[in-house]
């Protein structure tokens, strides 16, 4: 397994014996929270500067007629939110940015 950096975003590659095409899997940055689905903001449950846990709700985007709750991958804090209540959200969209308590 291989990473590299492209564009600022961490891949990570593996190229298989029999192929000189590599398949580029997109690494996730726990400390930002991207979009899953194209949705709308139903709620931002949490504010900037607030601190919080691995596994909290951070903000439920509604999709497909499904309320999505995204959580929190790390402890940390809020650094900056991005989306507001009622926004539109495109795939891979960020929404929330968070700083590490390590």
């Amino acid at each position: 397994m291989k990473r590299l950096i492209v564009d600022n975003t961490l891949y990570e590659t593996e190229i298989p014996e029999n192929s000189l095409i590599s398949r580029f899997r997109r690494v996730s940055d726990p400390l930002e929270v991207r979009a899953i689905i194209p949705g709308t903001i139903v709620e931002i449950k949490v504010r900037k500067g607030q601190r919080i846990s691995s596994g909290q709700v951070l903000l439920i985007l509604e999709a497909m007629k499904m309320y999505n709750e995204i959580e929190a991958k790390i402890d940390g804090k809020v650094e900056e939110i991005s989306v507001s209540t009622g926004d539109r959200v495109e795939k891979d969209q960020p929404m929330i940015r968070i700083s590490s308590t390590l």
